[in-house]
């Protein structure tokens, strides 16, 4: 099949499209597909115009209109007619809000291509458009958008099994709902091989010593719940001595958890980085001792299919992490990792500690991760359920 993606955001520095589109898109062209990823690259400007194939994927990313007003306006229906562009035998769009979602909204009203629709997160009401500080128009339209979309595409794929129902309740019928969830990149196995062999040259880099290293990995949004693995911090420092904890990454959340690590004078002892290159990412987790991603029971959690916690696994980690949507899918607690209480800072102390004192612990934790993961989740593995997707979409449009 010719298969045209359209992605939500830039390449970098957001991990949606790297962590989900293109490791789909890398999959079905070993499959022996042809793929083309879309972008309008409004989040990083600087890589407007762009074009380059990777691992046989062909990545695409369009200019800007501007004004910006003009831009939401004018480079949806852009995208729609670029993917057109390709003569695809499916357009696959990824979120079916913003940019992506108005382009596939435009697909769906003037052309008959067999059209599937990707959702990831829970993004209208009860999802990300209460937390993220949006106007009121655009809240109630990224509402109508979610909603919308999936019941006009021909098919639509789902990263959790709350985004299953969720859709489900759209309206749209069980046998038109295909489950993939997020499943590891191949490149991690590369990365997790020449990260090892560079742990005491990236901790003398980060200049902690002989510290334990907690980790998180990711983009740090508004109503993020790292405020709960601060907490814990000087208690986890109390019971085990030196730790430290780094946090790779940034987001419109990092000031207020920066004001946190002020609040609990914990400025020695958490260290930003900011955003870094994807190829760093695996030096940097192996040269953690625990991974974490602490959580709530929210909405949003319960919906969706966290990247990182998938990366931590295949890299090896032993991971500590909330009880929470898909983290059930893919942590057998005690064996793979370890699932706490959502948003209970004593079980999450309680956690941490135990992997940071005991070193078989952990061990056996991050050796079961890694292969789990890929025994379970790896994408190559996955292609048929990728392209019953687009047969479901393909014959559902010849009728």
């Amino acid at each position: 099949m010719n298969i045209v993606m359209i992605g939500p955001f830039a390449w970098t520095p957001k991990g949606t499209v790297r962590a989900r589109a293109f490791p789909m898109a890398r999959a079905l062209v070993k499959g022996g597909h042809r793929v083309t990823i879309l972008l309008v690259p409004y989040d990083n400007p600087a890589e407007a115009g762009r074009e380059f194939e990777l691992e046989g994927v062909q990545v695409r990313e369009l200019t800007i209109t501007n004004p910006r007003v003009l831009s939401f306006l004018c480079d949806p229906p852009r995208l729609s007619r670029a993917a057109l562009h390709h003569h695809p035998d499916v357009v696959h769009i990824f979120k079916p809000i913003g940019y992506s979602g108005l382009a596939g909204m435009w697909l769906a009203a003037f052309s008959r291509v067999p059209l599937v629709v990707d959702t990831d997160d829970w993004e209208g009401t009860g999802g990300w458009s209460d937390v993220n500080p949006y106007p009121q128009f655009w809240k109630r339209f990224f509402d109508f958008q979610e909603r919308w979309l999936p019941r006009h595409a021909d098919a639509v794929t789902v990263a959790s099994r709350t985004l299953q129902t969720q859709v489900w309740g759209f309206g749209v019928p069980p046998e038109r709902v295909v489950y993939l969830p997020n499943g590891p990149d191949s490149l991690l196995r590369q990365g997790k091989a020449a990260g090892e062999k560079r742990r005491a040259e990236v901790r003398a880099r980060l200049g902690i010593g002989d510290a334990l290293l907690a980790i998180y990995v990711g983009h740090i949004p508004h109503g993020n719940d790292l405020d709960i693995a601060l907490d814990a911090l000087p208690r986890i420092v109390a019971e085990v001595g030196d730790v430290r904890l780094l946090i790779v990454g940034d987001g419109d959340g990092r000031p207020v958890l920066e004001r946190r690590v002020r609040q609990l004078g914990l400025e020695e002892r958490v260290i930003f980085t900011g955003w870094v290159k994807q190829r760093e990412v695996p030096l940097y987790l192996a040269a953690a001792d625990v991974a974490l991603y602490p959580y709530r029971d929210t909405l949003i959690n319960r919906a969706k299919c966290a990247g990182k916690v998938i990366e931590y696994m295949a890299m090896g980690k032993a991971v500590v992490t909330g009880k929470v949507g898909m983290n059930r899918e893919y942590i057998v607690h005690g064996e793979s990792g370890l699932l706490t209480k959502p948003g209970d800072v004593d079980d999450f102390v309680a956690a941490v500690v135990r992997v940071l004192t005991d070193r078989a612990l952990a061990t056996k934790l991050g050796h079961n991760a890694e292969a789990r993961i890929w025994a379970e989740f790896d994408w190559d593995a996955r292609v048929k359920e990728i392209e019953r997707a687009y047969i479901i979409a393909r014959d559902r449009e010849k009728k």
